[in-house]
């Protein structure tokens, strides 16, 4: 095993890493049709758009459909989109309270997560809360 990060390699196999980008991020109402048409060859695009969901990419071509395409994604199967985002978040917040189970200072941990300061306090006081009621 190479120890490579999965989302790193589904980018460097994505076929869009070989051409002009500009075409992936056009003008409000610009052409997408040349993004698109790189899209629909790429042996990545799923891993692709599954990363534009998960991120909530506002911008450009990913997977082979635009910012309004995902949005309509959404829309039409939003329990599986807010499940993995639920997932990814509640996988953060584990890894917050671990963390500062260890005695890391806040900013440190804020910094790691790629967080804001309060992110951190603010998912510490729902740990605490939850604990709190579970003893009582």
């Amino acid at each position: 095993m190479s120890g490579e990060d999965p989302d790193e390699k589904w980018r460097r196999d994505a076929l869009c890493a070989e051409t002009d980008p500009d075409a992936f991020f056009p003008e409000k109402g610009g052409n997408t049709t040349d993004a698109k048409k790189v899209c629909a060859q790429c042996g990545v695009r799923a891993q692709c758009l599954d990363y534009a969901l998960s991120a909530d990419e506002r911008f450009g071509i990913w997977g082979g459909l635009s910012t309004a395409e995902r949005d309509r994604l959404i829309k039409t199967s939003p329990v599986a989109h807010r499940s993995a985002a639920q997932a990814q978040k509640q996988e953060r917040d584990t890894l917050i309270v671990a963390m500062a189970g260890r005695g890391i200072d806040p900013r440190t941990i804020a910094d790691m997560a790629e967080v804001t300061d309060r992110t951190v306090y603010r998912v510490l006081a729902r740990h605490k809360e939850r604990r709190d009621a579970v003893s009582a």
